[in-house]
């Protein structure tokens, strides 16, 4: 049985959204595409067809290592289009016609090894703390810095009513309602991708006035879950889901290169800590109508825009 709304704390994620990030990938691959292949028309109208098939290997690259998952697909576009072009130009020579055949398909093979290659990459860059629960039951003795950030709860906000919501102080509430909370979770993680990377740990409760952190853990956030999804898988799909795909949608594909989340349990409760690593490309939170640009300063997340957004962006991302 899949969830569904009617579940407060967990949505379905959207099967397919896109984002200017996207758009512009889109239109990249699409215009490279189109210009090869009418390049491999005039050349092969020219007799010199044999050295154009390896034109094709850019979109494909280019798509797979953005969306592992999908360059197959431009693979697979790639292969039609250049098996539709060689049909005007081919002889009936069984070795001409095999070879045209290989090439499309060595398109799929390229797609496919490109595609291993990056997800083994994203496997093998995150660094794994090697004690978990003594590296987060230091942190929290440690407290908030501009590498650590605590949080109470990831699912607070879900069960808010219209009233609550309107009445609320935070602008964050009063604006996204029952999704507040994710919401604030994605500004979290994209401030720690878009600075030096660092560690969010969910289940943690600040009392600032007395000056006391009191390990609480996520057995709230289970409540407001599907019965199945009360552990630590699920609620690793919540934050993979409905958290990283529905607002940091352009690293969804590669999350794992950049995040990698645990369970440790301190005084017998269960914490979240999502470590994360900085981002080698400027990481936008998107709600859908807009985009925000969140970094660590100190211990706080803060959005940055125009020419500080500018400045920011060609210092810390200069290659």
């Amino acid at each position: 049985m899949n969830p569904t709304p009617a579940f407060p704390g967990y949505h379905l994620p959207d099967t397919f959204r896109i984002t200017q990030n996207d758009l512009i990938r889109f239109w990249v691959i699409a215009s490279i595409t189109a210009s090869i292949i009418g390049v491999t028309y005039i050349s092969m109208a020219a007799g010199y067809g044999s050295i154009v098939p390896q034109l094709f290997y850019f979109p494909i690259l280019y798509a797979t290592y953005f969306y592992p998952s999908r360059g197959i697909y431009v693979a697979g576009s790639c292969a039609v289009a250049y098996l539709l072009v060689s049909v005007y130009f081919l002889t009936p020579n069984v070795f001409v016609v095999g070879g045209v055949v290989f090439q499309a398909l060595l398109f799929i093979g390229i797609a496919v090894i490109s595609s291993y290659v990056v997800k083994q990459r994203d496997a093998l860059q995150i660094t794994v703390p090697g004690d978990d629960a003594v590296a987060v039951r230091m942190m929290i003795a440690a407290g908030e810095s501009e590498r650590v950030e605590f949080k109470f709860k990831a699912l607070w906000s879900t069960r808010l009513s219209k009233e609550e919501a309107d009445a609320s102080d935070s602008a964050e509430v009063r604006k996204y309602r029952t999704n507040a909370s994710k919401f604030i979770i994605a500004r979290s993680i994209a401030g720690f991708l878009n600075s030096s990377g660092g560690d969010l740990i969910i289940g943690i409760e600040e009392d600032r006035v007395n000056n006391v952190i009191r390990v609480v853990g996520i057995g709230d956030d289970y409540s407001r879950l599907l019965e199945k999804d009360r552990n630590p898988d699920g609620y690793r799909r919540m934050l993979i889901d409905s958290v990283i795909r529905r607002y940091i949608p352009e690293i969804y594909e590669t999350a794992s290169r950049l995040i990698h989340i645990t369970f440790p349990v301190l005084s017998e409760k269960t914490l979240c800590h999502v470590h994360i690593l900085p981002a080698d490309k400027p990481v936008f939170v998107d709600t859908g109508n807009e985009e925000f640009f969140f970094i660590r300063v100190d211990a706080s997340t803060r959005n940055i825009s125009g020419k500080t957004l500018t400045s920011y962006i060609l210092t810390r991302f200069r290659k």
